[in-house]
């Protein structure tokens, strides 16, 4: 009968064997990002609305459409728990923060100066230059899919997966000159909150604990959704992510 028993912890050791196989990592991640709009209301250039009265100009001046195409420098962080199969798939929960600049080259300022005696106003056009940045404050969370190429002591987390930003608040900055050298400045409010659904592309190349991160991410909500009066405009953002991750545990 003992005979009977000695293949249980071998078969035991079998079952056992996917479970260990199978291990959680935590990855920090750090680096730069570009972003941009793409989408049929996107545009590499708009221009300044901006008040005066009697020739003296007043009021906060703000871009037509900060949405723009030029692709803006910033800076993120994140934190990535990596659940990794035995057979090297991948499933990923990343919690990260971006810092979000948009550039829109300014080609003209557009003003209406009231007159205190007769309380109408008169519509003027100048040519202008400089250019203004939308910045954001984002919060995402990026759930992915995929799986670890290995080739000796490298390998490549390859992930794809939608992701849920929630833009914190977004402000425009920008500087320039119109009329024969008359300076225009804006520093506007441009919303509060919002959230954009995005799909995400994923890379981590792997040496050791260190790797080095890129991903790009496609909005599908538009900027301009909740915008009121006029036809429905349709500006999407879209983000580059470059940097470093390191592995926190072994």
């Amino acid at each position: 009968m003992k005979k009977h028993f000695y293949p249980l912890p071998l078969a035991a050791l079998l079952l056992a064997h996917p479970a260990h196989a199978q291990h959680t990592e935590v990855v920090e991640r750090a680096g730069a990002n570009l972003s941009w709009y793409g989408g049929p209301d996107a545009a590499p250039t708009s221009f300044i609305n901006r008040h005066s009265q009697d020739g003296l100009y007043f009021g906060d001046a703000y871009t037509n459409t900060p949405y723009g195409t030029r692709a803006g420098l910033g800076l993120g962080l994140g934190l990535r728990v990596l659940r990794v199969g035995e057979r090297g798939q991948l499933w990923a929960y990343d919690l990260g923060y971006d810092w979000q600049r948009v550039g829109t080259d300014i080609t003209s300022v557009s003003n209406v100066d009231w007159s205190a005696r007769t309380q109408q106003g008169s519509y003027q056009r100048y040519a202008a230059d400089g250019r203004t940045y939308l910045h954001s404050h984002n919060i995402s969370l990026f759930v992915g899919y995929g799986h670890r190429f290995q080739a000796g002591t490298l390998h490549l987390d390859a992930l794809a997966g939608p992701e849920l930003a929630a833009v914190l608040a977004s402000r425009e900055h920008g500087q320039g000159t119109f009329n024969n050298g008359y300076r225009w400045t804006t520093d506007a409010q441009r919303s509060s909150a919002g959230v954009d659904g995005r799909l995400r592309a994923d890379l981590i190349a792997w040496h050791g604990r260190t790797g080095l991160n890129a991903s790009y991410s496609l909005g599908l909500i538009s900027a301009q959704a909740s915008l009121v009066g006029g036809p429905a405009r349709q500006s999407f953002g879209q983000t580059v992510r470059f940097g470093i991750a390191y592995l926190l545990n072994n």
